[in-house]
């Protein structure tokens, strides 16, 4: 059996639906910015300008008894995913690779519920979440895409 060819309309259609569909999925980092990821931020550097014990605060002393290896970097860089990857996620610049970083972040997440009896769905949520926009990519309405229209030349977007 031969393939069924779209009409060009409803390609444009089905282009457009999945770059909007892109679009929201990403909207979710920020989200995670802004419920999770800030407070974390400012937390860190209110230790880094006070020059406190970074062994005792943050996200470190629950991931060392999480069993992590290296608390205080593992917090910073889940603090980091959770605060500036997740504002890169949400425009859609470095997408693949904050999430990526973002996904392994909420693997972690996800281990910890576990492991301390809580409710892990919405780590396994925003797990899933950022796989699916580390393989899919930005879509066309991201910053990413701009870039790359950019570099390419004039007309580039118009395919």
């Amino acid at each position: 059996m031969g393939a069924v060819s779209l009409p060009e309309s409803e390609k444009k259609a089905t282009a457009l639906g999945m770059d909007v569909g892109l679009l929201i999925l990403r909207t979710a980092g920020l989200f995670l910015l802004l419920t999770y990821g800030w407070d974390k931020f400012r937390l860190y550097l209110q230790v880094a300008r006070a020059g406190g014990p970074w062994e005792s605060s943050g996200l470190a002393p629950l991931i060392r008894a999480t069993g992590f290896p290296m608390p205080v970097v593992v917090g910073i860089y889940v603090t980091f995913c959770e605060s500036i990857g997740a504002f890169l996620i949400a425009c859609g610049l470095l997408t693949r690779l904050a999430s990526a970083f973002a996904a392994l972040s909420m693997a972690g997440a996800f281990y910890t519920s576990l492991r301390l009896q809580e409710e892990p769905l919405r780590a396994l949520l925003y797990f899933f979440l950022f796989v699916a926009v580390a393989l899919a990519g930005p879509g066309r309405f991201s910053a990413d895409h701009w870039l790359e229209s950019r570099k390419s030349g004039p007309g580039a977007d118009r395919q």
